[in-house]
Parts: structure tokens; sequence; C-alpha cells
């Protein structure tokens, strides 16, 4: 009788784990299926007042430097406190030819003269959701009945990337880059600079640079002052 009363104890006690289990993999799937694609709006590139030009190419650069400001352009709220910072790129190609920007010779350097690579979008999303299987759903943007256009964390900040994009002549073109900081407290950008050794053009392989770029300009006086 007491091992059938154990028995019992375990079984009631499994069950109420694989419920728990359930419950959480359901809030994962919802929070997964209801990520929402923001659109960044691009304003005429003399309006960012941290900007560079060399020969026909202007460079501007607009820090994203607190959550509630990364909250506009991605659907996850803390990113800066969780260590990331995105930066987002404009550049206007008022020459002839067609160039590439390669994001993996881009550098930030910061007030202390520190190096910041960019990090991958792939291991960006991977970090944020911790694996939680958000990007294995399909990639592809979908529309809900409200019009929201939805899609997976991965998804977005993989179309939002600058990454090795190519600038056609006469256009603007913009995406974001992604550093990571472990002191998320301070303020990435405050006194760094954003360095890019050079653009190719197509074919040629030509150079055209280096652009640096200063952010203070582009942040406000307590932010750029912050610690």
């Amino acid at each position: 009788m007491i091992q059938i009363k154990e028995l019992c104890y375990y079984s009631a006690a499994m069950k109420r784990r694989l419920s728990i289990l359930w419950l959480a993999f359901g809030v994962i799937a919802l929070m997964a299926s209801d990520y929402q694609m923001k659109t960044v709006k691009v304003l005429p590139i003399e309006s960012y007042p941290a900007r560079t030009t060399v020969g026909a190419i202007t460079i501007a650069a607009d820090p994203y430097e607190t959550d509630e400001k990364s909250y506009t352009a991605f659907d996850v709220k803390k990113l800066n406190s969780q260590g990331y910072f995105p930066l987002h790129v404009i550049i206007q190609n008022t020459s002839q030819e067609f160039l590439l920007v390669r994001t993996r010779n881009i550098v930030l350097i910061t007030e202390s003269a520190q190096q910041v690579f960019t990090i991958p979008t792939a291991v960006l999303a991977e970090d944020l959701f911790k694996g939680s299987s958000l990007d294995k759903m399909s990639e592809k943007a979908r529309e809900d009945s409200s019009s929201r256009k939805l899609g997976t964390p991965l998804s977005d900040f993989t179309e939002k990337d600058l990454t090795n994009k190519l600038l056609e002549p006469g256009k603007v073109s913009d995406g974001f880059l992604f550093f990571f900081t472990p002191d998320p407290k301070k303020n990435l950008f405050a006194g760094s600079t954003l360095f890019i050794p050079k653009l190719e053009e197509e074919g040629t392989r030509k150079s055209v640079g280096p652009f640096s770029i200063p952010l203070n300009p582009a942040l406000s006086p307590a932010k750029s002052e912050a610690k």
C-alpha cells in the first residue's frame, strides 16, 4: 500500500512538472510569434550631427545609446542594459560607382582608445534569447490581422544589419552595426569614434576613405559626459 501511494505521488509530481514545462514552452512560442519588426526612419543625411564626407561619399552615424531609443528600432526591451549598443549608419553615395562596405573592418574606438569590433547578428540574437528556439521559426516576416509586421528576432536584426551592403550610385543606404560591452552601465558611445577604413568600388576594388566619425555630436550633453 505504501508503494502504491509513493507511486501515485511520484506520478502527480511528474504531471505538475510537465504542466509547468508546457506552460513555459507556450510562453516562449507566444513571445516569438508576437515579435514586431519595427520600421526605422531615415532622415536627410545633413540632419545627422555625427557625419563626415570623403569625396562623393557622406557617412552619418546615429547612436542608439539608451534602452528607450533602441526599443524604437527593435522589439527587445533593455537591449542596452544587456550590453548591446546599436549604431545606425547612413551612407550617401553621390558617385557614379557601386561601392561595397565590409563591416568586419569597421571598429569603434572608445574614449580609452579600446577597439571594439562589431557583433554578428546571429550571435546577438542567440545570446539575447538564450537559444530558446525563437529563431527556428520561419524567418519570413508576415502580416497579422492588424497589419503589424511580424517576424523573428534573428530575421529582424539580420534585415537591418549593415553587413557587406552594396551601395548604389546616387542612393542613400543604411543599416545597423552592433557593439557589445561588458559594462552596460557606462555609455559605450560617449567619447567614442566610429572608424571605417575604406569603402571599395565594385569591380576595381579602388578604395575610398578612411572615414572617422566622432559620436559625441550625436549625443545629448548629459549622455556624452556620462562615464
